[in-house]
């Protein structure tokens, strides 16, 4: 008797072919969905930038004065130092020079600075009720984005003062100020999410911060540098964004179109990766307060 031993040969479908990697729809409906949320809790963030600002000035004889004179003593005291440090090497209207630069410098360090612990003091309520993690962040961006506009208004009052004149280029203001918000806001994301996993990154940005503002054309002119580590400054992200705050507020010119497109690279890549770097770590973020 013969017994007969079938051998089966498996079908295609247990062995299936490694899956393509396709672009998914997915991918563009989260930040439509996020920029939908930010809309619906719109009301939220207006109310949580007014109180902030409430808080800041309340027990204050001069209150909101104080966004106007407070970058008014500050510029002055630093134009007064460094114009007297230099002595003749600055050329004509050093001082607006300053200003134009620390106006955007301020901006972006107190903005990346605060949102480093913007998860963890709304621990509470994260825990406690449903709000989208990125109001955080950008709620802390408003915040500086105000006293910004107080700041400028300083800024204006003084420029007859300092002997300059408003010019054609002032209408590119906005366009700079965007992209100065959307490269502050990338920054603040990839800070907020990696000081909220590690903490020890807080203490690091403020050191990071202050070496960058020395590293940026701000207290001084590019051509100070030595011409052997001038070339440096094309690796600062910063460089070209300051730089348009520099060539309208006080050279009264627009800024030249390599300058537009780098600075503008600049802020699409900023806001691209650090929104990637939130949105990988956001389901995480609770787990870590």
């Amino acid at each position: 008797m013969t017994t007969r031993t079938s051998t089966t040969v498996p079908h295609a479908e247990y062995f299936p072919h490694e899956r393509k990697r396709t672009f998914h729809p997915a991918l563009l409906v989260a930040p439509r969905r996020e920029i939908s949320e930010i809309v619906r809790f719109w009301p939220v963030i207006g109310n949580m930038v007014i109180q902030e600002l409430r808080v800041r000035y309340q027990r204050s004889f001069l209150g909101f004065f104080w966004t106007l004179l407070n970058p008014i003593l500050m510029m002055t005291v630093l134009g007064f130092v460094f114009s007297n440090l230099y002595q003749g090497r600055t050329g004509e209207n050093f001082t607006l020079y300053l200003f134009a630069g620390m106006v955007p410098w301020g901006f972006l360090q107190a903005s990346i600075g605060e949102s480093a612990l913007c998860f963890i003091v709304n621990e509470g309520l994260i825990k406690k009720i449903y709000i989208p993690k990125i109001v955080f962040p950008l709620t802390r961006l408003l915040i500086n984005l105000t006293t910004l506009g107080f700041t400028l208004t300083a800024l204006f009052l003084m420029l007859i003062p300092l002997g300059a004149r408003p010019s054609f280029a002032l209408i590119a203001l906005p366009a700079a100020l965007i992209t100065l918000a959307g490269f502050v806001l990338g920054l603040s994301l990839i800070v907020s999410t990696l000081n909220t996993f590690y903490r020890d990154c807080g203490h690091l940005v403020a050191v990071f911060l202050q070496a960058w503002y020395f590293a940026t054309p701000i207290i001084y002119k590019p051509e100070f540098l030595p011409q052997r580590i001038r070339w440096w400054l094309v690796f600062n992200p910063a460089y070209p964004i300051v730089k348009l705050f520099q060539d309208i507020l006080a050279g009264g010119r627009w800024p030249d179109w390599p300058t537009w497109l780098m600075a503008a690279g600049i802020a699409a890549t900023s806001v691209g990766v650090g929104y990637a770097t939130f949105k990988s770590q956001e389901d995480k973020l609770v787990f870590r307060l």
